[in-house]
Order: structure tokens, then sequence, then C-alpha cells
């Protein structure tokens, strides 16, 4: 089976799976509501939550994977890139990237406040900016990624790079 193939098996059971897990957790029992009578507690939440590790592993696991392998591939390859996309400032956009949604995250979450929930679980100041700020990161590198895709499907980088002859 072509490795192209298999990838894009691989991407539509993800959306699949994604889909019928968020569909169970919106249809079966989603007005639970919680002991005080106000809060709603949907009974299928522990679906979500272990889809989202799993992605995570998942996703975790492939870069790993992808980072090795990548490695060994290009490990005497000396030449320029066939594309003629510099690899190495691609990794660095990429980390200063990162470094900097997660700058913005913590500036954005300074000065939070303690979060207590209605069974009186307390969360601390420092913990709540710690989630704003992924969230955040999170927020600013998903638009990121959206468009170097949209970019990536435009073939512009590609074109440009290439020598013409």
């Amino acid at each position: 089976m072509k490795l192209e193939k298999l990838s894009n098996i691989a991407l539509y059971s993800c959306i699949g799976i994604g889909v019928v897990c968020f569909a169970l957790f919106f249809l079966v029992d989603y007005n639970n509501m919680d002991f005080d009578g106000v809060h709603v507690s949907p009974a299928l939440t522990d679906l979500l939550l272990i889809l989202m590790y799993a992605l995570f592993a998942l996703t975790a696991g492939l870069t790993v994977w992808s980072l090795v392998r990548g490695a060994l591939i290009n490990s005497g390859n000396t030449g320029p890139s066939p594309t003629g996309i510099a690899g190495g400032k691609v990794t660095l956009l990429t980390w200063a990237t990162v470094i900097v949604a997660l700058i913005i995250g913590v500036v954005a979450g300074l000065g939070e406040e303690a979060y207590t929930t209605v069974s009186g679980k307390t969360t601390s100041a420092g913990m709540v900016t710690v989630v704003d700020m992924w969230l955040w990161a999170i927020y600013i590198l998903a638009i990121v990624a959206i468009v170097a895709v949209v970019v990536s499907m435009s073939g512009w980088l590609t074109k440009s790079a290439t020598s013409k002859q």
C-alpha cells in the first residue's frame, strides 16, 4: 500500500472517530445536571478526555518518529533541498513562533485570580495563568498552521524557490 494512501486512511479515520465522539458527547445525555442543579455535567466527558489524550499521544509519537526518520534519511545529504526551501530556516522560524506564542500567552494570562469550582476545589492563580498561556499558544499556533497549510497548498513557496530554466 502506498504511503500516501495509508496517510489518507489514517487522516480520515481520525476525523471520523473525532466526529463520532463529539456527536456522542453532544447527543447522549448532554444536559445531565450536576449535583448543584445549575451546572451541566455531560455523561460522555470521559470519552472526549480519552480521545484528546489518545490524539495527543499519537501526535507526539508521530512527531518523534518523523524527526528520527527525517534525521536518518537526511543524515548524509549535503546538497540543496529538492524544493529549494531551507529546512534549517523553517525549523528556526517554527521554534521562534512557538516561543513567541508562549510569551504572548504568559503576558495575556498575568494577573489571573484563583478559580474555585462549585464543589469547592480551588485552582491557584499560577495554574490558571499556565492554562491560559497554553490556550493562547494553541490558538496562535493553530492560526499559523492554517496559514502555513494554505501557503503550502498554493505552491507559491515551491514555485518561487525552484530555479526557472
